[in-house]
This record gives C-alpha cells, sequence and structure tokens, in this order.
C-alpha cells in the first residue's frame, strides 16, 4: 500500500508530508480494511498538517479526513457482511484516508450506493453534513418565510447550503466577492447574489425588500459578517465556521442587546461526538439519498494519483475556487 504521512509539522503540506509505501494492514478485531476508491483534499487537512487546526495529527500518522471506498477485509468479531460493502469515510480524526488501504472502525462509516459517483460520495463527510446543519440546528427551521444570509457562497459549503435551502424552501441571501462567482452561484438555483463592498448594506437591504434574515452562515469574518449580523430578524443568530480572512466574526452592540443577536460557533466533529450513532446515521442517510437523486453535488476542479501528491498539495495552497480537489486510487 501507499500513504501519505506527516513527517513533521510545517504550513507547507510538501515540507510536512511524504509518500510511503508499507505492507497492506490487517485489522484487528472490532476494525475493518478499506481499500480506496477517492479522498478528499480539504483546506483543514492542511491546518492540521501544520499544527493550526483543532487537531493536531502526530508525525508518522496518515492524513486525510474523509474519502469512499470499498470494505475488503474484516478483524476478528466483526461483522462479515460488511466484506464488500461500499463505504463512505466520516471525519471523525481516528483514520487518515490518502492513501490506498485505510483501517477504521465500522462506527466511522457509513454505507453508500455501489452505483453512486465516488467523487461526490468521497465529499459526503464533512461539507455536505457542516451545510445540513447549519440550517437545521440554529434559527428557526421550521418558519416557512425563513431567509438565510451566508458569506462565501461559492465556496462548497455555501454550495450545499444553496441546494439544501432550495430543497427545504427557505430563501438565501449570498455574497461573494467576485462577479464570476456571482455567476457561479446564481448557477446552482440562488436567486439572491450580492457581492461584498463598500455597498454591500445597500445591497442587502435591496435584496431583502423589508423582510430580515433568521440566521447568518459566515466563513470570512471581518465586515461582511457584521453587516448581515445588522440583518438579523429579533432573536436571530450569526454562526461562524470558518475564517478565511483570519478576522473574528462581529456583532456589534446596538445588535447584540436592542436586537437580542446572538454569536456562536459550529465544528462538525463537535456535533459527531455528542450525537447518537444511530442519529448521525440516520442523518447521514439522508445525505447520500439528496446526492444518489441529484439534488445535492459540488464542483470538482481537478483529481489527483496519490503520486502527484505535491502537484495536489501546490495546488490545494492556491485554490481557484473552481471546486474541490481530490485524490483518486485507479489502481484500486
Amino acid at each position: 500500500m501507499q500513504r501519505l504521512a506527516l513527517t513533521r509539522i510545517s504550513a507547507d503540506p510538501t515540507h510536512a508530508l511524504d509518500l510511503q509505501s508499507a505492507a497492506e494492514p490487517t485489522p484487528a478485531p472490532g476494525q475493518v480494511l478499506i481499500q480506496m476508491e477517492a479522498a478528499t483534499i480539504n483546506q483543514t487537512d492542511l491546518l492540521a498538517a501544520a499544527g493550526q487546526y483543532f487537531v493536531t495529527p502526530t508525525p508518522g500518522a496518515t492524513i486525510g479526513s474523509e474519502g469512499v471506498g470499498r470494505v475488503i477485509a474484516v478483524g476478528h468479531d466483526t461483522d462479515t457482511a460488511l466484506v464488500g460493502q461500499r463505504v463512505a469515510l466520516l471525519a471523525t480524526y481516528r483514520h487518515g484516508t490518502w492513501a490506498t488501504h485505510v483501517v477504521a472502525s465500522p462506527d466511522d462509516l457509513i454505507a453508500v450506493p455501489d452505483d453512486g459517483d465516488a467523487l461526490q460520495l468521497a465529499m459526503l463527510g464533512i461539507n455536505p453534513m457542516t451545510a445540513l446543519r447549519l440550517l437545521r440546528d440554529h434559527g428557526n427551521p421550521d418558519d416557512p418565510d425563513r431567509w438565510i444570509g451566508q458569506t462565501a457562497a461559492n465556496s462548497a459549503v455555501g454550495e450545499y447550503l444553496i441546494k439544501l435551502a432550495h430543497h427545504f424552501g427557505h430563501r438565501t441571501l449570498n455574497v461573494v466577492r467576485r462577479e464570476h462567482a456571482a455567476d457561479d452561484v446564481r448557477g446552482w438555483g440562488a436567486e439572491h447574489v450580492v457581492l461584498d463592498g463598500p455597498d454591500l448594506d445597500d445591497a442587502v437591504t435591496a435584496a431583502l425588500a423589508g423582510d430580515t434574515l433568521d440566521i447568518a452562515v459566515d466563513s470570512v469574518g471581518g465586515p461582511a459578517s457584521s453587516t448581515l449580523g445588522q440583518h438579523l430578524r429579533y432573536g436571530g443568530t450569526l454562526v461562524t465556521y470558518a475564517a478565511q480572512s483570519g478576522q473574528p466574526p462581529a456583532l456589534s452592540q446596538a445588535d447584540l442587546i436592542g436586537n437580542q443577536a446572538s454569536l456562536t460557533g459550529f465544528w462538525l466533529h463537535n456535533w459527531w461526538q455528542r450525537t447518537q450513532l444511530a442519529t448521525s446515521r440516520e442523518e447521514y442517510r439522508q445525505l447520500v439519498d439528496l446526492i444518489g437523486d441529484g439534488t445535492l453535488s459540488a464542483r470538482v476542479d481537478r483529481t489527483f494519483p496519490l503520486a502527484n501528491w505535491r502537484d495536489a498539495m501546490v495546488a490545494a495552497q492556491a485554490p481557484t475556487g473552481a471546486g474541490k480537489l481530490l485524490f483518486t486510487f485507479p489502481d484500486n
């Protein structure tokens, strides 16, 4: 087998990682061995390798948090019916997916269809569930007139959120920084797209036409988050799940006190740890169905074989906004 292992903590993944060959692992009791088809390259994986994420791997660990493959062996006292099952690996940070073969616990897997798109299923673990939790766990998801505002609407989470909101009948107000990104977002079904900049407040006011936001979802921080916060309903919530600009999200004292608005954060791993396994599995099955019927998808920019991992890391450090990057394992 081959795997991308962490050799040192470094902000440059071409220095932090090394492609290593090893014997195919043997699953221990309670484990399964998965032959990988595809694995997503997420920015959080690079942050982890740099020691800048909530989870820091130790040198020697395989990097990568999610992917899709097929169970080819099980350990002692493990259900043999799992052999042959196609599965998605969830981002539990108990395994690394940038490898031709991965050993994992069955609790970290969700069954997926044999005929499903490997690239879309490889991205199941993090971004679509993040979008679903942002919509369901904050604000008033049962409000038929609900407005959702978001920054970085052209991100992968933004794409999933737009499509899920449309599926649930919610309206979205989407902030992007460039006009060509606005065209992409409109192509996903977003009716209300505005450009970040000095006129953002006026653009948001015009788009809402007297309505207010139930929640504002932010992954950028800084002034854009504050502007959306000014348009929250009474008791509305600004939810942050990333910090692309390096600036913290902001709510004014007027919004916090006079409008009783709140500011909170979301990290999927916290939800996963605090949710019963049966519940999280059912939530993921719903996403699998939505991916299967074409309701949910995310753009893919490029794929790389593991042998070209250096090219993949260079591309990951200079995102084009054209979609996700993934490793694929054609020999599998």
